[in-house]
């Protein structure tokens, strides 16, 4: 999932945009948890991201404090991948997207579950897990595809599904 922050993103805008896989803010962009700000508990997977993209110390500022970021400093928090001019973020969001598309579904969906089950595992474990799931994309139809396409010095066409 591709996030363009334009504007304010609080609260539950905030907790989305960190559920991203990646995230463009705009210039304009600011971010605030404001949960407790309103007499309410974070939520939207919040409590969950937000450590793992920042650290605790950093999610408890944002969330006990509601601190307002701009959107070069969620960049430098690491919440945000780009900041870009305000009229530049439909179509760096849409150039993001068009690049991922490039590859073939079934490994970014790998790569992204990988990523997200790393926290929780050891390197052995990982590792095991790495191993599994490149043979089985090596065996794939599109793992195919690309090998091919790598030793032809081609393009890869990979299937859709």
């Amino acid at each position: 999932m591709i996030v363009a922050v334009n504007g304010m993103a609080a609260g539950a805008g905030f907790s989305l945009t960190l559920a991203g896989d990646l995230t463009v803010a705009a210039e304009s962009a600011r971010f605030t948890m404001a949960y407790t700000k309103v007499g309410l508990s974070p939520d939207g997977g919040s409590s969950y991201f937000l450590p793992r993209l920042v650290g605790l110390r950093k999610a408890q500022e944002l969330m006990l404090t509601n601190r307002m970021l701009s959107a070069d400093e969620a960049l430098d928090w690491g919440l945000v991948n780009r900041v870009v001019p305000d009229d530049e973020l439909l179509a760096t969001a849409n150039t993001l997207a068009a690049t991922i598309m490039q590859g073939a579904p079934r490994s970014n969906a790998v790569a992204k579950q990988l990523l997200l089950q790393t926290f929780g595992n050891g390197p052995e474990t990982q590792m095991e897990l790495e191993g599994r799931e490149i043979a089985a994309c090596a065996g794939s139809a599109s793992g195919q595809e690309g090998i091919a396409a790598f030793t032809e010095k081609r393009k890869p066409s990979f299937p859709s599904v």
